[in-house]
């Protein structure tokens, strides 16, 4: 069995997320790898002992590579509307949030609540945080680099 899916199997069988991404860093700096994706997704700001986990997660990111992580980015459903608010302020005040990316554009949201969060400041500072990507359908083309101008034209 290849090591990811050992990894997966002993998350599923609750093993510590922190771990595995802390032997996933180690790994790639091995193999000479530059990048490292960690999804943590499922994860609700309502649920703190999940939330305790991701916190836990960032410091051992940071015990890995000091200068870790580069990016830390929310994936926002379209669909949740105002919701969205409620869950960047709580990821945001958890693990300093450095971009958004808001998927599910090509059904009926039309993602209003981008606006929204431009104009309502995150708990950390007076800045808001931009939105990195827009995901417009299924696949992989479909996630497409955020345009204010191209997105405000599109709503109007």
């Amino acid at each position: 069995m290849g090591r990811a899916k050992q990894r997966d199997r002993d998350l599923s069988r609750g093993g510590d997320a922190a771990a595995v991404i802390f032997d996933a860093i180690s790994a790639a700096k091995a193999r000479g790898i530059d990048i490292v994706l960690a999804d943590t997704a499922g994860r609700l700001p309502t649920q703190l002992h999940l939330m305790d986990e991701i916190k836990k997660i960032k410091r051992v990111i940071a015990k890995a590579d000091p200068t870790a992580p580069h990016e830390t980015m929310l994936v926002l459903d379209a669909n949740t509307g105002q919701n969205a608010l409620v869950q960047t302020k709580a990821f945001n005040d958890a693990l300093g949030l450095t971009g958004l990316v808001v998927t599910k554009l090509d059904g009926t949201a039309k993602g209003g609540m981008i606006a929204a969060l431009a104009v309502r400041p995150n708990a950390q500072n007076a800045q808001p945080i931009p939105v990195r990507f827009i995901g417009v359908g299924e696949s992989i083309d479909d996630l497409k680099p955020f345009v204010a101008r191209e997105f405000v034209d599109a709503l109007f």
